[in-house]
């Protein structure tokens, strides 16, 4: 017997960041219809490692609902053929994801449109984006690029998205389903955390060598995701707009697990069963490649939740501490209520020196996905 689905309302929790106000009941059902959708519309598209082309999806028309769909786009198009740096350290920034918007009014209205807190945040910030083609960040890191354009272009070489399709999904879908998410895989993604010492003791040195994990990864399957307490992932301390950014953040970051088992699939050999060793092997050798996805997908997530990188003043305040005083530091820069900011937004190539700590726990993330998959479909 299949476990029952564990639904909840996790949207409702977000709110602005200037008066901690909620969203307003329109704003919070758009992103709920928006995710429904977008994830169903990316279900058969992936990239394996290495692999050429990238996903090019236009978004016909700027309406809220559009721009819920722009929104959840960027949280959950990320692909593991993404090249961030060439072998000659260059950045290239190869494969990335193009997202295209139709909209008629005039380039700095959509701009301030797209900036509100509802759709990007502080995402066309550092994103690359043409605008009445004028390229902004040109050497943006991130993985998804943007054009705004006035006419929806011609040919079908992109994944064309319709705001009478869009309404047409919500009507045809069970309430139950769309208006809730079963957060099961993100419960089981944040007890990554609570294995501390296993993997901070691990050392700096072959980050992305799997064997390293073994112990770790037999803690989390065999004791950690056995355990039935605490199914749910809303509790009552997501009051904090703080806990519940970092909730929320657990959901967006599971949403792309089948994408990611998707591309993965595409290098297991062809016309056979694959065992679990197999199967751990190739996720093994995938491990970068996931790991520079995840890292791609997190910066966007934080930048449209409202976060920032370091300014060039709290980065010196950062670097100046050590321990204890810099960890609380970072947690107190985290935690702002109306301008978080992290030390970790920045390329993959500069987080492998300023803070590796972070880069154990992706690695470990990406190789524990085929057991958060497995168990959710026991």
């Amino acid at each position: 017997m299949k476990k029952k689905m564990v639904r909840e309302r996790p949207f409702e929790y977000l709110k602005r960041k200037d008066t901690n106000e909620p969203f307003p009941e329109e704003t919070i059902r758009n992103w709920y219809i928006a995710r429904s959708y977008i994830l169903e519309k990316l279900k058969d598209i992936s990239f394996a490692p290495g692999a050429g082309g990238h996903l090019h999806a236009v978004l016909d028309g700027d309406s809220p609902l559009m721009l819920a769909a722009a929104r959840q786009l960027a949280l959950s198009a990320h692909y593991l053929n993404f090249v961030e740096h060439d072998a000659f350290d260059h950045l290239v920034c190869r494969n990335r994801t193009v997202i295209t918007l139709v909209s008629r009014k005039e380039a700095d209205d959509i701009l301030e449109e797209l900036e509100k807190e509802e759709y990007l945040g502080n995402l066309l910030k550092y994103a690359r984006h043409t605008v009445s083609g004028k390229v902004e960040n040109g050497d943006s890191y991130l993985d998804i690029e943007w054009e705004i354009v006035r006419e929806c272009p011609a040919g079908n070489g992109f994944l064309l998205i319709t705001e009478d399709e869009i309404k047409a999904f919500a009507e045809s879908g069970k309430s139950d389903d769309l208006f809730s998410i079963d957060t099961r895989k993100a419960v089981f993604a944040s007890r990554v955390y609570v294995l501390g010492e296993v993997i901070d003791n691990l050392p700096y040195e072959d980050i992305h060598s799997p064997g390293r994990y073994n112990r770790a990864l037999d803690t989390f399957q065999f004791k950690v995701l056995q355990d039935k307490k605490g199914l749910q992932l809303v509790t009552s301390q997501w009051n904090d707009p703080a806990v519940a950014r970092n909730g929320l953040s657990n959901v967006f970051c599971t949403d792309c697990f089948e994408s990611r088992e998707l591309a993965v699939r595409q290098l297991y050999p062809v016309g056979r069963k694959v065992g679990d060793k197999e199967r751990n092997a190739i996720w093994e050798q995938c491990n970068y490649a996931l790991s520079l996805s995840e890292h791609g997908r997190w910066v966007t997530e934080k930048l449209i939740l409202g976060f920032s990188p370091l300014s060039v003043q709290e980065l010196m305040q950062y670097e100046s501490l050590f321990g204890k005083k810099r960890a609380a530091y970072s947690k107190l820069l985290k935690n702002d209520a109306v301008h978080p900011a992290h030390i970790d937004i920045r390329s993959y190539r500069d987080l492998c020196r300023v803070d590796p700590d972070s880069l154990k726990y992706d690695s470990f993330l990406m190789l524990a996905i085929p057991l958060i998959l497995d168990k959710i479909r026991e």
